[in-house]
């Protein structure tokens, strides 16, 4: 009886270590995309501010140039 209740155990731990080491793995795979993403933010942040300096100088489109 104890021998069924040591393997069920070991059986058991075994399972969770397993899906610990799964778990683990997505995590740290989220981690990387995580920081990959965030580049990608910070770039088109970038991006945005640059298109929004150029744009700066010129009259909204919808405006009518003083000589009208």
């Amino acid at each position: 009886m104890d021998q069924d209740r040591i393997e069920a155990i070991e059986t058991k731990l075994a399972y969770l270590e397993g899906s610990v080491g799964d778990i683990d793995a997505l995590v740290y795979e989220y981690g990387r995309r995580t920081e990959r993403l965030e580049e990608v933010v910070r770039e088109l942040a970038r991006r945005l501010g640059e298109l929004g300096d150029e744009k700066a100088g010129t009259p909204p489109a919808s405006e009518r140039p003083p000589h009208y």
